[in-house]
């Protein structure tokens, strides 16, 4: 349990093990993070899915379609920012990191072999993702509805991007009846520098 008597190492550690546990349980509050990326026309924000979190090489992992918004956002400027928060913790998590794209590379290839055919619609829809319509469509190939198999899904792997984000800087909240805890780690080199916020 974080509290003020908590150390800064122990409140980076309980970061990281929330982060980790929000990539590994969908039902966990950080499985459906909110990820901002810099466009032409502003800040763009979506949901979306954290696939996981690896402490030792401060990643936070996430899949997309190469031709969606935030893909080409990525490609002009690498920065972006992942929100977390869990209502029944009263936690919140920012991270500002840096993104590495892998697109039909070994890194994506090796990904996209564990995706199981009926997990890879995202990634074989005929139009792009945002594209206007003058009706609905769910964006899925008639063969996929029928039955997902490695064959009508194969051609998801050319739009298939496997999104890794680099946390440079983590920025803790808690929420508390008592007084509000906040903390920020920044990576400097190699190590963490840690300080605590006024919340």
């Amino acid at each position: 349990m974080i509290s003020p008597e908590s150390t800064l190492t122990e409140i980076l550690d309980h970061v990281w093990g929330m982060l980790i546990r929000g990539g590994a349980d969908k039902k966990h509050a950080y499985h459906f993070p909110v990820f901002a990326t810099y466009s032409s026309l502003g800040i763009e924000q979506r949901t979306l899915v954290l696939r996981r979190a690896d402490k030792a090489a401060r990643q936070l992992i996430c899949y997309s379609d190469q031709r969606t918004q935030k893909v080409d956002d990525l490609q002009r400027n690498s920065s972006a920012h992942w929100l977390f928060y869990d209502h029944g913790s009263k936690e919140q998590i920012r991270a500002k990191v840096s993104v590495q794209l892998h697109h039909q590379d070994k890194q994506a290839l090796k990904v996209w072999q564990e995706i199981p055919p009926s997990a890879r619609g995202d990634y074989i829809g005929p139009l792009p993702p945002g594209s206007q319509t003058t009706q609905y469509t769910d964006n899925l190939p008639e063969s996929f509805r029928e039955e997902p198999t490695e064959e009508n899904t194969e051609q998801g792997i050319g739009n298939f991007v496997l999104m890794v984000s680099e946390v440079q800087q983590l920025d803790f909240l808690k929420l508390r009846r008592e007084g509000h805890l906040r903390a920020q780690f920044t990576w400097s080199h190699d190590h963490w520098e840690n300080t605590w916020l006024a919340p």
